[in-house]
């Protein structure tokens, strides 16, 4: 299908479901757009919030929630899938999918006349990946992958590599598109009577030293770490906070071992939050000992806001925006070594919201310079960015 610069070009965006890293990506190239050269719509497996989606209509795009595909249902979801896009009239189709999933989209939309599929990695890594079996698996994988795309996008290297496989990354065939942050909500001076508020409801008190995480609670993000990390500063007879953002499958089992561990006077769980912002501003620190991320959006926010972060190095080099605000430490260092580094990196001077906001607007991580790249991609005036 070709586009006519006159008409925006149309671009169906295929997603698991709302909420996480994804649909972050996603909401933020959708506000960010200029929806008079680019209009997106979203079909995923999942409701949506109604304020995403009213930025989606908003911006002439539409949204399809899709039933999950079972072989008693298959032949409805085929005709429903094949009705969205045969009426869509779109120039491409943006899959945050991969392997066999991918695969089923595309063809369909093959057959039903699309031609121009881009396939987005999002991961860098896997539980287990270390098994021979696994390593078939993702092999196997990453040739389905191939077939699926025509395009490759993906979020940094890494996660190009494990996905893509590393012959496609040293060809430089993959658009590496910044997970971006909404910069209005980040380079704005820091309203002390706020953090106030939030230090006092939070039951932290002046001068404590505050630590804070924000991700789901599942394997991926090692909280077991964080807390082992938080009984040594106690043995330390350090006077902190650890504060953890976000829910997941495995809140309730962590927060009764945190509870086992003797950690409760000194953790606040906090669950899903809609003012992370506001959160960022109280942290002296943030830490993520991943145990693998494709690049972290929080990670970036934490900077944009002026927070020191300690990291594993197994997460992107790319996480880095050259702020001096980050550490990388290997996971196989010790807990001694990670509670020095925390503890010096709470003390590191920041550059101030001028030098941040122009660092991160050159590296293309805010939502409107990331959203000028992708039209650029779409449009085939870039076909390949690192960052």
């Amino acid at each position: 299908m070709k586009n006519n610069i006159k008409q925006p070009f149309r671009v169906l965006h295929i997603i698991p479901g709302y909420g996480g890293g994804i649909s972050s990506l996603v909401r933020n190239l959708v506000n960010g757009i200029d929806d008079s050269l680019v209009q997106i719509d979203i079909a995923g497996f999942t409701d949506y919030p109604a304020k995403f989606e009213n930025e989606v209509i908003s911006k002439n795009g539409r949204l399809y929630t899709l039933q999950n595909v079972r072989f008693h249902n298959l032949f409805r979801c085929v005709k429903e899938f094949c009705k969205i896009v045969k009426n869509g009239n779109y120039d491409a189709m943006h899959l945050h999918l991969t392997d066999k999933q991918a695969c089923y989209f595309s063809l369909l939309a093959r057959i039903c006349g699309m031609k121009r599929i881009i396939v987005h990695a999002h991961i860098s890594d896997a539980k287990g990946s270390d098994s021979i079996c696994f390593k078939i698996k993702n092999r196997l994988d990453q040739v389905l992958t191939g077939f699926a795309a025509t395009q490759y996008a993906s979020c940094s290297k890494i996660a190009s590599a494990f996905r893509f496989g590393n012959k496609i990354v040293n060809r430089n065939l993959v658009m590496h598109i910044p997970n971006s942050i909404d910069e209005k909500q980040y380079f704005i001076d820091v309203d002390e009577s706020i953090n106030k508020r939030y230090l006092k409801k939070l039951k932290i008190d002046a001068g404590s030293l505050v630590i804070g995480h924000v991700g789901f609670f599942g394997y991926q993000k090692n909280h077991l770490f964080m807390f082992e990390l938080a009984k040594k500063l106690i043995e330390r007879n350090v006077n902190f906070v650890w504060v953890f953002v976000g829910s997941g499958y495995n809140f309730d089992e962590y927060k009764q071992l945190a509870e086992k561990m003797g950690l409760s006077d000194c953790i606040r769980f906090l669950g899903r939050r809609d003012d992370v912002r506001n959160l960022y501003n109280i942290m002296d620190v943030f830490v993520l000992p991943s145990f693998f991320e494709g690049l972290p959006t929080v990670a970036i926010e934490a900077q944009a806001s002026g927070v020191p972060c300690v990291i594993a190095d197994t997460i992107s080099e790319e996480t880095d925006l050259g702020l001096g605000l980050v550490k990388r430490l290997s996971l196989d260092s010790s807990v001694d070594l990670w509670c020095d580094e925390i503890i010096r990196m709470s003390k590191t001077d920041v550059p101030d919201i001028a030098q941040r906001k122009a660092l991160i607007e050159k590296k293309c991580f805010t939502r409107k310079m990331a959203a000028n790249l992708y039209t650029d991609f779409l449009y085939g005036r870039l076909s390949s960015y690192n960052l």
